[in-house]
C-alpha cells in the first residue's frame, strides 16, 4: 500500500520526491540528439545484449546515465517525437499516427534554444517529419529535409561536415539527427546481413520455411504490400529476418562511433551534451507481431535512453520508470534555462543520486489511440480502446484489458487481469489519472500529404 501511495503521488503530477541535487551545466553547452526509429533497448549491449555488437553505444552508457526502464509516450514516429521534443503527451498535441500535424502554439525544445542563442539543426529520414508535414521541427534553422529515405552512412555524409562547420565557434549549437536503419526494411548492408545468421544456413531454404508461417499473422496491408513483399521476396527463413535487425543495430552503432569521433576531431566533445534514444521499438514475432511496432509489449514500447553530460558522474544507472517527455526538461535543466510550465516531464537527472521510491511510471499510448498502457515498476497494465482485427495474432477488443507482472513474466506471457480482478481495477484508476494530467489540449491538425510522401507510407506498410 505504501507503493501505491507513493506511486499515486507521481501520478497526481507531484514529482518532488527527490531532492533537487542534480546541477545545473553553467556554460552554453552544443546538444546532439540521436534518435534511431525502431531501435528496441534490447538489442543494445549495454541493456544486456550478449550477441548484438554496440561497442559505441556501450561506450556513450559508459561515459554517462543509462535508464534503463525508458518507455516512449506512443508507438509510431510522428506522435513520439512530438511529445519528447515537447514535453507533452499524445492526450495534448493530439497526434496519433503519421499523418498528423502538431499545432504552431506547441512550444519545442529547439524553439526554446534558438531564441537563447543556440544554432538549431536537424536531419530526418522520413519525409512526414518534414516541416510542411508534421509541424515537428519548429526553430529548426538548419534542416536537411527528406526528399528520400537515407541510410546511415549518407546521413552521416552530412552530419559530419556539420561537426567540421562549428569546431572553432563560441556560438553553441542543437543538433537532432534521426536513423532510419532499423525500421522496415531492415537495413544490414555487407558483412552486417549475415553478422548474426549461422552462416551453414540458407535464409532461402532453410527452417522449413518459418516466414511462410509467420506470414499469416502479417496485417493485410503489410501481406498486400508490393514494397515489402519485395523485400522479403525468395526468404524462408524468419530467423534471417531478425538477423538482419540485429545486424542494422551494429551497424547503426558503427555510425554512431563516428560522430563521437568527428566532435572529439573537432574539440567539441568536451563541450556537448550527448543523447541517444529510439521513438518506439520493434515486434519481431513475439505475441505474432512480425516485423512491424504493433501493441504495448516491452518490445515496442520500451526504448533505449541514454544522456552524457561533460563532466558529470559516469556511468550511473537508474532503474526508475521514465518516459521520453522527461528528455526535455532534464535537458533545460542541464542547460541553466527555465523550464516551461505545464510540461508533462520531469528533470531526470537527480535520479542518479536518489532513485525514486515510488518506482516511477510512465503512460503509453498505442498509434491510433487504439491501446493505452500503464507501467509501474512491477506491473504492467493495458487497456483496448477499439475493437480492431487488422493484427491477425493479437486482436484488439474494446473493453479487454491485460495485466502483467513485469518481474516475474518480463515476456508478457500471462494475463493476469482474471485472476487479479481488484489489482487491474486500481491501476486501471491510476491510468485514468495520468492521462488527465495534461493541463492543456491543442488543436488537432491533419497533414498535408502528397502522393509521394503517401507512396513511402505505403512502402513502410503503414497505409493500405
Amino acid at each position: 500500500m505504501k507503493r501505491m501511495n507513493a506511486l499515486m503521488l507521481v501520478l497526481l503530477g507531484t514529482v518532488f520526491l527527490l531532492p533537487a541535487t542534480g546541477r545545473a551545466v553553467d556554460k552554453k553547452y552544443n546538444i546532439v540528439l540521436i534518435t534511431a526509429d525502431a531501435l528496441r533497448a534490447d538489442r543494445v549491449g549495454a541493456y544486456g545484449n550478449e550477441k548484438v555488437r554496440t561497442p559505441h553505444i556501450d561506450a556513450l552508457a559508459a561515459q554517462g546515465t543509462l535508464f534503463e526502464r525508458a518507455y516512449t509516450a506512443i508507438t509510431t514516429t510522428t506522435p513520439s517525437h512530438a511529445s519528447l521534443f515537447s514535453s507533452v503527451s499524445p492526450e495534448e498535441h493530439r497526434a496519433f499516427s503519421n499523418t498528423a500535424r502538431i499545432s504552431d502554439d506547441i512550444v519545442m525544445l529547439p524553439e526554446i534554444l534558438k531564441a537563447k542563442g543556440w544554432h538549431t539543426a536537424a536531419i530526418v529520414n522520413l519525409p512526414w517529419l518534414n516541416p510542411e508535414i508534421s509541424n515537428i521541427p519548429q526553430g529548426i534553422d538548419e534542416f536537411a529535409r527528406c526528399d528520400h529515405i537515407r541510410k546511415a552512412d549518407e546521413t552521416n555524409r552530412w552530419v559530419l561536415p556539420f561537426f567540421d562547420s562549428r569546431a572553432g565557434k563560441s556560438q553553441p549549437f542543437y543538433l537532432w539527427v534521426h536513423y532510419i536503419d532499423n525500421h522496415t526494411p531492415y537495413y544490414a548492408p555487407g558483412k552486417y546481413a549475415r553478422m548474426y545468421y549461422p552462416k551453414d544456413r540458407d535464409p532461402n531454404a532453410g527452417s522449413a520455411g518459418s516466414l511462410q508461417k509467420a506470414w499469416k499473422f502479417f496485417p493485410d496491408h503489410h501481406r498486400d504490400n508490393k514494397y515489402i513483399k519485395k523485400w522479403l521476396r525468395g526468404i524462408t527463413d524468419a530467423d534471417y529476418v531478425v538477423a538482419s535487425y540485429d545486424g542494422s543495430a551494429s551497424w547503426l552503432d558503427l555510425h554512431i562511433g563516428q560522430l563521437v569521433d568527428s566532435l572529439k576531431k573537432n574539440g567539441l566533445w568536451e563541450r556537448t551534451i550527448f543523447v541517444f534514444t529510439s521513438d518506439h521499438g520493434e515486434s519481431l514475432g513475439e505475441h505474432h507481431l512480425w516485423f512491424l511496432h504493433g501493441g504495448l509489449f516491452e518490445t515496442t514500447a520500451k526504448v533505449p535512453l541514454i544522456v552524457r553530460v561533460p563532466g558529470e558522474p559516469q556511468g550511473r544507472r537508474v532503474s526508475t520508470v521514465v518516459q521520453l517527455v522527461d528528455v526535455m526538461p532534464t535537458l533545460l535543466t542541464r542547460l541553466g534555462l527555465p523550464v516551461p510550465e505545464k510540461l508533462r516531464g520531469r528533470d531526470l537527472w537527480p535520479l542518479g543520486q536518489q532513485e525514486d521510491p515510488s518506482g516511477g511510471a510512465a503512460y503509453v499510448a498505442h498509434a491510433g489511440r487504439q491501446l493505452e498502457a500503464l507501467v509501474t515498476r512491477q506491473y504492467k497494465f493495458i487497456r483496448h480502446l477499439k475493437t480492431r482485427s487488422f493484427y491477425p495474432g493479437y486482436a484488439m477488443r474494446k473493453g479487454k484489458v491485460e495485466l502483467y507482472d513485469l518481474q516475474a513474466d518480463p515476456g508478457e506471457l500471462h494475463n493476469l487481469a482474471p485472476t487479479k480482478p481488484e489489482l487491474a481495477k486500481r491501476l486501471r484508476g491510476y491510468l485514468d489519472k495520468m492521462r488527465r494530467l495534461g493541463k492543456v489540449k491543442f488543436s488537432e491538425e491533419k497533414a498535408k500529404i502528397d502522393e509521394q510522401t503517401e507512396e513511402m507510407l505505403r512502402s513502410l506498410g503503414y497505409t493500405e
